[in-house]
């Protein structure tokens, strides 16, 4: 039986109360870490203050993918509001992102030349590559560089500065948010190192008097943000089971969901500091239902198309597992392959005549 996207509409339910709830929650959990970095007496505390705040901002990343989907609250102009000022910790131009997001991966999820967030090359395309290009390629598939992907190869590439090349055409709205983000990394950059030299009574002069409060209060609440977002956005769509196209999506699109989709399971109280994201099937299968109703929408399509879902427990002898496996795709023989271009997985032409992955197991 096709799971019909319609079963989940009562989900799609956007409350102001809890869209509103989450958006402070975030926000007041950054605010108080980044006065940690700015008040606490030790350099080791203002540094896990500075670790803690990424935590914060990478809620608010959550808390602005759900706006920028329009299902945070019922109110688009709310949404807007909130969205551009959730992005602001992480340094996200919001219309780069609403574009790259909302109108290429979700129009086009796991479609080579198209879908750019983890995209594969093949081994034609890597073997073309410099030999630099290659190592980073390499660098980025392991479990130490797979963290910081997404801070080079998504957020500086496409979702910071306008560039013609990442977007349809260009528009007054991408220049008008970055210059929004830029004048709120000068800002905070000004707020962090005054109310560091006024808490120690000090004068804003020599190095450190600079440097630190800006390394631990903007710089690297937005490095562990990113690394957050790169190790998600990795196991959202990168497993064995998981395959990517040359071709237009053919046939019944919630099964194309459920084929380029994971679901990649945390115990429940990371799930909820996570916003719920990574119950990632439900988000794709009907991007309006708002984070806080993904749960209860991932236990129903789960339980619709029992044995379809790609789902397993997060582990790191799981992790180690698919990034052995996914390094280059092979879209003609349609499964994963090593950089000499032998094959790692089932090909999806020989999965085909049954489940589309199956609730997997084989990378735990």
């Amino acid at each position: 039986m096709k799971f019909k996207p319609n079963e989940l509409s009562l989900l799609k339910s956007r409350s102001f109360r809890q869209g509103l709830s989450l958006f402070l929650l975030d926000g007041c959990g950054y605010a108080l870490a980044i006065a940690g970095t700015i008040a606490a007496p030790h350099l080791r505390q203002r540094i896990a203050c500075g670790i803690v705040a990424g935590f914060w901002v990478s809620g608010l990343v959550t808390v602005a993918h759900d706006a920028c989907h329009q299902s945070l609250t019922p109110s688009r102009w709310l949404n807007r509001l909130l969205g551009t000022l959730a992005f602001l910790p992480s340094l996200h131009t919001y219309c780069l992102w609403q574009y790259g997001h909302n109108h290429v991966h979700h129009l086009f999820t796991n479609r080579r030349g198209y879908d750019y967030v983890w995209e594969p090359l093949s081994l034609t395309e890597f073997q073309s590559l410099s030999w630099f290009a290659q190592l980073r390629y390499r660098f980025f598939r392991t479990f130490v560089g797979h963290f910081f992907y997404y801070g080079y190869e998504v957020w500086w590439k496409r979702r910071f500065i306008p560039r013609r090349q990442s977007v349809d055409r260009m528009r007054a709205r991408y220049w008008v948010d970055f210059l929004l983000v830029v004048g709120w990394l000068v800002t905070l950059s000004f707020v962090v190192v005054v109310a560091r030299s006024r808490w120690n009574g000090a004068s804003l002069t020599g190095v450190s008097a600079i440097c630190e409060p800006i390394l631990l209060g903007v710089a690297l609440p937005f490095v562990v943000s990113s690394m957050l977002s790169s190790f998600s956005e990795f196991l959202h769509h990168t497993h064995p089971s998981v395959h990517w196209f040359d071709e237009p999506p053919h046939g019944d699109w919630t099964e194309r969901q459920i084929q380029t989709s994971v679901h990649c399971q945390f115990p429940l109280f990371m799930d909820r500091s996570m916003h719920w994201i990574m119950d990632h099937t439900a988000h794709h299968i009907q991007p309006s239902i708002p984070s806080y109703h993904l749960l209860e929408a991932q236990k129903k399509v789960e339980t619709e198309q029992k044995g379809e879902v790609i789902t397993y427990p997060w582990s790191l002898r799981a992790m180690r597992e698919i990034l052995r496996t996914c390094k280059l795709y092979d879209t003609a023989a349609g499964c994963w392959t090593d950089y000499s271009g032998n094959p790692t997985s089932e090909s999806r032409f020989r999965s085909s005549t049954g489940s589309a992955g199956g609730t997997s197991s084989r990378a735990a």
